[in-house]
């Protein structure tokens, strides 16, 4: 399992968040609202298609909306193994905390 970037992380909780909402303009959004950075849409389908050929999100095609020149949604939605990633993200930087707060006390 490869280790995911920050920002892989932001998009993959965001998908995992969202459930059967998240789709692009959501995703944006859910991060956006969450980390204070809006990131371009180029950049956030760029990290979801490599999540998706990582095997950490599944993508789907909505129906278009019925309207004149409606337009589909992709949605995402997270796998077992994008859970997994998360989960060991989570526990790396638990890791990495409590050791960096052994040594800060152990300093003073």
């Amino acid at each position: 399992m490869d280790d995911l970037t920050l920002t892989e992380e932001l998009i993959l909780w965001a998908v995992w968040r969202l459930k059967d909402n998240a789709y692009g303009v959501t995703i944006r959004k859910h991060v956006s609202l969450t980390t204070k950075r809006i990131f371009p849409y180029g950049t956030l389908y760029n990290i979801l298609s490599k999540l998706a050929h990582k095997g950490y999100v599944i993508k789907t095609t909505s129906d278009p909306i019925p309207v004149r020149g409606g337009r589909s949604k992709n949605y995402y939605k997270i796998t077992k193994t994008g859970i997994d990633a998360l989960q060991n993200a989570a526990k790396l930087k638990k890791i990495l905390w409590n050791r960096e707060t052994e040594e800060a006390l152990e300093e003073n």
